[in-house]
């Protein structure tokens, strides 16, 4: 068995009996305690389960979510073309509203060291803020509410308050699935409200994903296709998809290699 799929082994069995030792696990997979705790550690690291003195407790993290957090780790290059793209769609003395994930964290980091003047970034991912903390030349606002330690994102009632009493020139939204039939889709409900209330406050509605993210549906529904104006992707995404997208009269822009 690859270590990945121990990982999701362990999950399985966390969410069945909420707690296990290391005894138990190295038993079951026939390895050694010191594989079982370098598992244990890393899925900890991960936010999917607390680690105890001889085993793990759950954090009734889902299976989904996992996969998921696995994927941020992966298409660098794609998301950095991407990102790049996204910021050369800010126009002097705009403001934008930056969604937490991973491709946007990339167009933070094109932000903080670019050339723009006089833009407002508004962000309720605490990383995505603290990457930019010390861009002194950018108005930084970080919107507060419930913490989702995991993603690092403020969610909840206190967090689309806050979204709904502002008005942006642009919105770059991050995205976990993106499907013809069903539109921006995401695992976690909060998440999901608190994107719907992004897109209300924005002038205009960007969507960066990778192509990875593409054909693939989650939990809870942001939004239709056709309700985002741009949808910025990679070299690697379907021909029929672009054309799809671009038949509900959303505009794409596919980042290439290298750009």
């Amino acid at each position: 068995m690859l270590t990945e799929e121990r990982k999701r082994a362990i999950l399985d069995i966390l969410q069945e009996k909420m707690s296990v030792s290391v005894g138990e696990l190295s038993d079951l997979f026939n390895v050694s305690d010191v594989t079982i705790r370098k598992i244990l550690n890393e899925l900890d690291n991960y936010g999917f389960l607390k680690r105890t003195r001889g085993g793990a407790v759950s954090l009734a993290t889902s299976i989904r979510e996992f996969e998921e957090k696995e994927k941020e780790a992966k298409n660098t290059a794609e998301k950095k073309a991407i990102a790049k793209k996204a910021y050369e769609q800010i126009e002097d003395g705009e403001t934008a509203f930056i969604d937490a994930g991973s491709t946007t964290l990339e167009l933070i980091r094109f932000i903080k060291n670019g050339n723009k003047r006089n833009i407002v970034v508004i962000t309720n991912a605490i990383n995505l803020a603290v990457e930019m903390v010390d861009a002194e030349d950018i108005d930084l606002i970080l919107i507060g509410g419930n913490v989702r330690h995991r993603i690092l994102s403020c969610v909840g009632g206190l967090t689309e308050r806050a979204i709904e009493s502002l008005y942006f020139d642009k919105v770059f939204l991050g995205a976990n699935c993106i499907d013809i039939e069903h539109g921006v889709t995401t695992p976690n409900t909060y998440e999901a409200q608190v994107k719907q209330q992004m897109l209300k406050s924005a002038k205009q509605k960007i969507v960066l994903a990778d192509s990875s993210k593409f054909n693939e549906t989650s939990l809870v529904k942001v939004c239709p296709i056709e309700s985002i104006d741009l949808l910025i992707t990679d070299w690697n995404i379907q021909t029929e998809y672009i054309k799809q997208i671009r038949e509900l009269g959303v505009t794409v822009i596919v980042a290439e290699p290298g750009e």
